[in-house]
This record gives structure tokens, C-alpha cells and sequence, in this order.
């Protein structure tokens, strides 16, 4: 039976981390082709991302809608980044300081809808943020930048919502790196690679191997470094499946 099961299953191996990681950390030396190497060498990750987590002792108390009680906004995902000057002036401060002065945020407060999740008239928010530069300015870690970085985003939220500072109560703090060393998105890249046209659709993650299907027999990519790319959509997953239910005919 041993033998025959061998016979009629194939071992099959089904990737959702990035690229990156997955040919560069994740096998030895000489188990890849030497041409897709240095090819997956070039693969490129940006779109650096910081991520807190606050609790609050309120809800934010914004200018626009003002109110500490909860209400419809309260419960929607708040998107600071007024403009499209403001969205570009954060593009171009990461890049030449590694962190925007005033970062385009985005918040969700779950507790406004599961009150579990928080003590009574408490709260708990995320924060999600950008732009945020995965390697910072001369030789700057961002093991001692992430504090400074944590107060900028929390005095932007603030100049939109003036209680903000003080309802802080705590906070877990992710920047790029800590995203890289704890989740394993290189660079802080939640897409698992930069989409620009050079690595989207079938050149993703490299040209021939945009079908989902690695370079060994056997494996399989299904995440967010493969066709469509980055965003919840869950098509990289049922691309794959679809894939590799093909190749088990």
C-alpha cells in the first residue's frame, strides 16, 4: 500500500510567502537553476508599510465629524490623505528622509463593532501606513527610528482628531523591519513585491513562471507574488488551485 500510495500521490509544495524569500532564504545553494537565481535576484520590493496597533481610552474625536460617541465613521475605514498633493508630497519625503512628515493613515477601530474586543467605552484601533521607506538614510536602522516614527504617524492622526494623543493608552508598534523579521514580508511589503510593469501579470514573479508553478516539479506559488498581485481578492489562491487540480488530471 506504501508503494502504491507513492505511485498515485505526487508530493506537492504550495508557497504564499514572498518570492524573495522563498528562492533566496528557503533553499540551498545549487538547488535552483543558476539563470533563475540570478534572475530572482533582481526581483525588486518596495512599498515599505508601518502598522500600529493602538488602545484607547476614547474614540477619536475628529474635526471633520466631531463626536466621541460612536457613529457611522467611527465604524469605517478612515483614510487620512486629503489630498492627491498630500499623497505625493509622502512619496517624496520617504524617499529622501525614509518616513513622510505627515504620512497618508489609514485606521480601523473593530471594537466600534465587537465590543469583546476592548473593555467597557474603550477601544482599540489599527493603523495603517504609508509611505514609510524600507531602508532608511544613512545607515539608520529602523530598530531605533521606529519610536520617532510611531510619534509622527500619532501626531497626524492627532492634528485630524486633537484627543487622539492623550486617549492613547497603548500600543504595539510594526515597521518595515519588524514587519520583514516577524512576518517575513521583505521590506515591510505586504504585496510581496513591487507591481509595476515589469513584475505584473505574466512576468510575476518572473517571466515563464507567471502560471503559478515554480521551477522545481512539485511547487506551487499561490501568494501575492504571483498574478494578480497584492490586495485581498484571493485570486492568486484560486488561480493556483485552479492550476494545480490541472496538473493532478
Amino acid at each position: 500500500m506504501v508503494y502504491q500510495a507513492k505511485q498515485l500521490f505526487q508530493l506537492i509544495t504550495i508557497s504564499n510567502v514572498n518570492p524573495k524569500m522563498l528562492y533566496g532564504q528557503m533553499f540551498d545553494e545549487g538547488d535552483l537553476d543558476p539563470e533563475f537565481s540570478r534572475r530572482m535576484d533582481g526581483y525588486k520590493n518596495g512599498s515599505g508599510t508601518f502598522r500600529m496597533n493602538v488602545a484607547l481610552s476614547e474614540l477619536p474625536d475628529f474635526t471633520a465629524l466631531p463626536g466621541k460617541d460612536s457613529a457611522e465613521h467611527h465604524q469605517c475605514g478612515i483614510v487620512i490623505a486629503p489630498t492627491l498633493d498630500y499623497m505625493d508630497r509622502a512619496y517624496v519625503d520617504a524617499k529622501a528622509n525614509g518616513w513622510s512628515k505627515h504620512p497618508i493613515v489609514e485606521m480601523l477601530i473593530p471594537s466600534t463593532l465587537d465590543d469583546s474586543l476592548a473593555p467597557a467605552g474603550q477601544h482599540v484601533a489599527s493603523l495603517f501606513c504609508q509611505q514609510f521607506s524600507p531602508e532608511l538614510p544613512d545607515g539608520q536602522s529602523w530598530h531605533d527610528a521606529r519610536e520617532a516614527a510611531a510619534e509622527t504617524i500619532i501626531d497626524t492622526v492627532t492634528a485630524h482628531a486633537p484627543n487622539f494623543r492623550n486617549a492613547v493608552v497603548g500600543k504595539m508598534i510594526l515597521s518595515p523591519l519588524d514587519l520583514e523579521e516577524k512576518l517575513g514580508l521583505i521590506g515591510g511589503d505586504i504585496m510581496h513585491g513591487v507591481m509595476t510593469l515589469d513584475q505584473m501579470w505574466a512576468a510575476r514573479p518572473l517571466m515563464n513562471h507567471g502560471d503559478y508553478r515554480g521551477p522545481l516539479k512539485g511547487l506551487y506559488m499561490c501568494g501575492a507574488g504571483s498574478h494578480p498581485g497584492g490586495g485581498v481578492t484571493g485570486l492568486p489562491g484560486r488561480n493556483a488551485a485552479r492550476e494545480i487540480l490541472a496538473d493532478g488530471k
